[in-house]
């Protein structure tokens, strides 16, 4: 009988989603519109075809609600747009109607896949408070902040996304817990993949290439918002880092300052694991190791909230089973970073303190690394033959 009223619950659970259809000859012409009718788990259905959303809202499509917005782009691509002239700054924003009390995600259940999301002056797709995530199958394409943006979520899935064109990064992940990032292919922006203030992350099998940094794992003091406590636990694996060498033509801001040729760019993080990627043809490095305080001007940071303390140093790091080749050839550092040019190799790692930083069994341009064979800075690195 329980096995029975259980069945009956489920059933009449599905039963009750319902799909919405945007399109030519469809019920809604409006995803927004369709949006705002469904109800808690439902599905909104988009057809082929370019859409503006021209209600000058926050975002063009901002959903408060689970639910899975689903583009039918098989045959032909569901574009959404900016329209250029509407207040609407971020193309897909999911959020709650008013941020938690507790900080912690409200809405759970959310389900992004197969649009087109292009030229909106803030970010593609964004995630705010929400737990429960797929992002899949999106093209983000020339959104000025940032690509896809989970922020402030938990339990998240981002897959094979193409994202390019940012001013910031093209997949940032910031503030979050219990993420995945995989298969994407991320390319053309000032960071290609970003990490920060975040925990459990784990970011696999993705194509990396063409940014100014492949992929940058960054202080707390590099995001906007605070640590979560007890950052880190980063697995960075089987990931292919490769050619980022984009001229960097961001003016002002920390961003400006990341330097060209910059495959994975460690500054001031704690438990990351980097293993089985390759790095290679980067002009500057293909792995560097930094204190926050050698890379910035510590003085003009802000004076943290207490409990928000942050070591400036790489800590409890491991790298392991790289293939790092053909990287630090020609580097081209910004003005302020130029005195770190006569370190260019395929791993730099320059700390002046720092603890339980492992490095092993990678391979520099075809030989074992080792310092003076691949790795260049300061010579107290730990190098050792397991972790």
């Amino acid at each position: 009988m329980m096995v029975a009223a259980v069945a009956i619950v489920h059933g009449a659970t599905v039963a009750t989603a319902a799909t919405l259809k945007v399109g030519v000859g469809e019920d809604y012409q409006s995803i927004q519109d369709a949006v705002d009718a469904a109800s808690d788990g439902d599905t909104v259905k988009v057809q082929p075809g370019t859409y503006v959303e021209t209600h000058g809202g926050a975002a063009a499509v901002r959903i408060t609600k689970p639910l899975k917005l689903v583009a039918n782009s098989r045959k032909a691509p569901v574009v959404l747009s900016w329209d250029g002239v509407t207040g609407s700054q971020t193309g897909i924003l999911v959020e709650p109607e008013t941020d938690p009390l507790d900080g912690l995600p409200s809405i759970s259940g959310i389900k992004i896949k197969g649009f087109t999301i292009e030229n909106f002056p803030r970010n593609g797709i964004e995630t705010r408070y929400v737990e429960k995530f797929k992002i899949i199958g999106n093209e983000s394409k020339d959104n000025l902040h940032n690509g896809i943006f989970p922020t402030l979520s938990a339990k998240g899935v981002v897959k094979k996304n193409v994202s390019y064109g940012a001013l910031d990064s093209a997949l940032w992940v910031e503030a979050s817990t219990d993420v995945r990032v995989i298969k994407n292919e991320l390319y053309d922006s000032p960071t290609g993949l970003e990490i920060t203030v975040s925990k459990n992350i784990k970011a696999k099998k993705n194509d990396i290439h063409d940014n100014v940094v492949g992929i940058g794992l960054y202080h707390p003091n590099g995001a906007s918002l605070p640590p979560l406590g007890g950052d880190g636990d980063w697995d960075i694996i089987n990931n292919h880092v490769y050619n980022n060498n984009k001229i960097n033509t961001v003016q002002g801001g920390l961003v400006s300052m990341l330097p060209s040729g910059a495959g994975v760019l460690v500054i001031g993080v704690d438990r990351v694991n980097l293993k089985k990627n390759v790095i290679e043809n980067n002009n500057f490095f293909g792995i560097a190791v930094i204190d926050w305080c050698l890379a910035n001007d510590c003085g003009s940071d802000p004076v943290p909230a207490p409990g928000n303390e942050h070591d400036q140093h790489n800590d409890d790091n491991k790298f392991v089973k790289n293939t790092i080749s053909n990287n630090g050839l020609a580097p081209d550092a910004p003005p302020e970073l130029e005195p770190f040019e006569v370190f260019a190799a395929d791993v730099i790692y320059l700390q002046t303190q720092g603890h339980l930083n492992c490095f092993a069994k990678n391979t520099c341009s075809g030989s074992p690394c080792a310092h003076n064979a691949g790795i260049s800075g300061f010579p107290f690195f730990v190098n050792a033959n397991s972790c």
